[in-house]
């Protein structure tokens, strides 16, 4: 093909490609589709295939000029990025300077962005910390303890309420004795001293509370403040006092079930004891411990490739990223907020980077995944769910490309944990799960 191109480098990955393509290629490219139009042109009063060629020009000029720039633009544009190794990492936006006919060149450019040139740095440097877990009578008893909480049952006590003890209060929040959203709720229940999941405003908000109704009877009234911080995401009340009050309606004590023949029968053993029931729950902690212990060698792998390689992304998969990370945050009925946003965009610059590390993993040791490899996976799952997975992996190739993605990030996870330095940290079973 009679072209020429030119390479601009723009800002970080971006570039532009400057093409020309010869008129003469034009002049082919017309009169080829020409000549599909005179075969297949149904126009009244001529047989198919034999309608004169001025007929045809008059009335399918201008498609065929479309069909013939669309075709050299898009074959130009595929040649000039092979010439000039571009692996382009974004749609090329097509500006046209010239448009194609039989006096003139096909002139435009195409702006796109590249995939960042790096090399990863050499795996067997890596150096991971690695729980090391050895699973013992007291842990296992400890599990056993979770086990019967998980079932406990609630007794109303009279006695003052204790850490362990289940509340309903209602409560009411006051800012200068003024009301604001969502400042009051009915029978709020917790359990005086439980582990409270979120951010800080919510974890101290709860302590608080276990503070301030620890230790009192049933339907006590109190009153206590809390500050919210200062950039507390609802900026109406960040940085306020608010002066709560509060109600206890109940207090309930947690009794734990027996460990008897009723109980163990739940788990399905029958006519058994305690030591096998142990027996049971060991097998099935080390099952947990199995797959925590993959969670924490592929999270601190990916940190270790995060950390050690440092390479500019590609906006346009960056922000494509948190689109996505955003629809699904707004899928949850969250609200965006600029603090959000942020984090959102940390999220996907790591996951971007993380993938463009895995793809030149993948190039560099030279690592496929089969579709046979697809149903093995799933040839290993639950038996009840084999035939599904198998007809949405036929039906759906996004379905079928995803588990191939996972088998495929397993596989990197795998080779870099055979070659990479271990350092083996002592610890417990449940400082490992939890």
């Amino acid at each position: 093909m009679n072209i020429s191109s030119k390479v601009n480098n723009l800002d970080g990955l971006k570039r532009s490609l400057s093409i020309t393509v010869d008129k003469n290629e034009y002049i082919n490219e017309f009169n080829k589709g020409l000549g599909k139009y005179k075969a297949s042109a149904k126009i009244d009063g001529f047989r198919a295939g034999k309608v004169p060629e001025n007929i045809i020009i008059k009335n399918y000029k201008d498609r065929i000029h479309g069909d013939a720039m669309n075709a050299l633009i898009e074959s130009s544009l595929s040649e000039s990025l092979v010439e000039n190794k571009l692996d382009t990492a974004s749609p090329p936006k097509l500006s046209i300077d010239q448009t194609g006919s039989f006096e003139n060149d096909l002139v435009f450019t195409a702006e796109f962005e590249i995939y960042p040139l790096f090399s990863v740095k050499n795996i067997g440097d890596i150096e991971i910390e690695q729980p090391d877990v050895v699973i013992n009578d007291k842990d296992i008893d400890e599990v056993v303890k979770n086990i019967q909480k998980q079932h406990i049952k609630w007794e109303e006590k009279k006695d003052k309420s204790m850490t362990g003890d289940k509340v309903v209060l209602d409560y009411e929040g006051l800012i200068d004795g003024e009301t604001f959203d969502n400042n009051k709720q009915d029978n709020f229940t917790f359990v005086i001293g439980d582990k409270v999941n979120g951010d800080s405003a919510t974890t101290g908000l709860f302590k608080a509370f276990y503070n301030n109704t620890s230790g009192e009877l049933m339907g006590s009234e109190k009153s206590f403040e809390y500050k919210m911080p200062d950039d507390f995401n609802d900026k109406k009340i960040a940085g306020k006092t608010i002066k709560y009050n509060i109600k206890i309606r109940h207090i309930y004590e947690g009794v734990l079930p027996e460990l008897n023949d009723e109980f163990y029968k739940k788990f399905g053993v029958e006519n058994s004891d305690y030591e096998v029931f142990k027996d049971n729950v060991s097998k099935y902690m080390k099952v947990e411990l199995d797959q925590k212990m993959k969670s924490i060698t592929s999270a601190a792998i990916n940190q270790k490739l995060l950390d050690e390689n440092d390479f500019e992304v590609p906006e346009h998969m960056l922000q494509t990223e948190v689109q996505s990370i955003s629809s699904q945050y707004e899928g949850m009925q969250q609200k965006i907020d600029d603090k959000i946003k942020l984090e959102l965009d940390l999220i996907a610059r790591k996951r971007v980077k993380l993938n463009l590390i895995y793809m030149k993993l993948t190039e560099e040791h030279k690592l496929t995944v089969g579709e046979k490899d697809v149903y093995e996976f799933i040839s290993k799952s639950d038996p009840a769910t084999q035939e599904q997975l198998i007809k949405k992996s036929k039906e759906d190739k996004n379905y079928l490309n995803h588990i191939k993605n996972k088998l495929l990030e397993d596989a990197i996870i795998d080779l870099i944990a055979s070659k990479c330095k271990l350092k083996k940290v002592t610890k417990s079973f449940l400082e490992v799960v939890n």
